[in-house]
């Protein structure tokens, strides 16, 4: 929690703060990684079969990536919201530079703060609300930027990853 005392002389006053995980960290049972295991060796046997070499490498690749990673733990990540802006680990936005943000709360499964960047090029984001209330946030959000309304689920990248446990 934050104390409302705390200043940074860069970012103004600190409004709230939490912690989260860079990355969710799924529960995987000996199913998940069978029926997995099943369906790369289909496509790695698709893809021979079909003379696609690259595509085996990459499945390969996939493979190795997905197992390594998910025997890493992931890193803690700091949300501060600021008067002048948002900073996320040690990434500062501005809040001239977030066009709005928007709340997804369905808990237990989803509770995500999404955040719309103005320049095209950069990725809209989203971090874990955690046990951080929903209203409160929204109430300090909006100090500062619009709230979308017109977005009220998650993104299908973050519903996916979810469902397939990625």
């Amino acid at each position: 929690m934050p104390n409302k005392e705390k200043t940074n002389q860069e970012h103004g006053q600190l409004l709230l703060e939490w912690n989260f995980n860079e990355y969710a960290q799924p529960e995987r049972g000996l199913s998940w990684y069978i029926i997995a295991g099943v369906f790369f060796v289909g496509m790695i046997v698709y893809a021979i079969l079909s003379r696609n070499f690259l595509f085996v490498l990459i499945l390969i690749l996939l493979a190795f990536i997905i197992v390594f990673h998910s025997r890493k733990a992931p890193m803690k990540v700091e949300l501060k919201i600021f008067e002048d802006g948002v900073q996320v680990g040690s990434r500062f936005y501005e809040w001239r530079d977030l066009k709005s943000f928007r709340i997804v709360y369905e808990p237990p499964e989803v509770k995500r703060l999404y955040f719309d960047l103005r320049p095209f090029l950069l990725p809209d984001f989203s971090v874990p609300l955690e046990d951080q209330n929903p209203l409160k946030v929204r109430e300090i959000l909006k100090r500062y930027l619009p709230e979308d309304l017109t977005k009220e689920y998650e993104t299908l990248l973050d519903r996916l990853n979810r469902w397939f446990k990625i």
